[in-house]
């Protein structure tokens, strides 16, 4: 038998015998039924995409607790995100609002940034943030952090090269 074979068999049985589990593990921690559905789904995408070999798996209901907990935390994660930015949004005369349209990649857009910021080290997202979100000059961050201009250079160098592997 096929490998592929193999694995959408064994995905198959597993996707039935644990989907209302994992249904119900997201509705205790979520209380929200619509999105229990959502980021269930999301697990079972993300383990049929991994690379694990399906065999070795010899408890699939937590292992795919685990892959839930990933999930739950990034869903958190953006609604945090989504939260601040609408909040902010508040702020802004309504002919500046972006349409729903743009409003969705500028969510997406801020939720994947955040995701670099916290992979990088924490002066240098700082550095980052003073620059592009106070729109404070090199020197003043330099003198504010009490660091060289250099390292605010090489800061931002890496944080920019952090964003560019997001398109990448």
């Amino acid at each position: 038998m096929n490998f592929n074979v193999e694995k959408q068999v064994w995905f198959s049985q597993i996707y039935r015998s644990q989907q209302t589990t994992l249904l119900s593990w997201f509705k205790h921690k979520l209380q929200h039924h619509h999105q229990s559905e959502d980021l269930s789904q999301e697990v079972f995408y993300r383990a049929l995409k991994s690379q694990y070999c399906f065999q070795k798996i010899k408890e699939p209901q937590a292992w795919l607790i685990g892959i839930a907990k990933y999930v739950i935390i990034d869903h958190w994660r953006r609604q945090h995100i989504e939260n601040l930015y609408l909040h902010a949004l508040q702020h802004l005369p309504e002919e500046y609002y972006p349409s729903a349209e743009h409003e969705v990649y500028i969510q997406e857009t801020l939720y994947q940034v955040h995701l670099i910021l916290e992979k990088l080290p924490t002066r240098t997202a700082q550095v980052f943030l003073m620059s592009q979100l106070d729109g404070m000059t090199y020197k003043e961050i330099s003198e504010k952090m009490n660091i060289s201009e250099a390292t605010v250079k090489r800061d931002m160098k890496q944080a920019f090269l952090a964003c560019i592997d997001l398109y990448n």
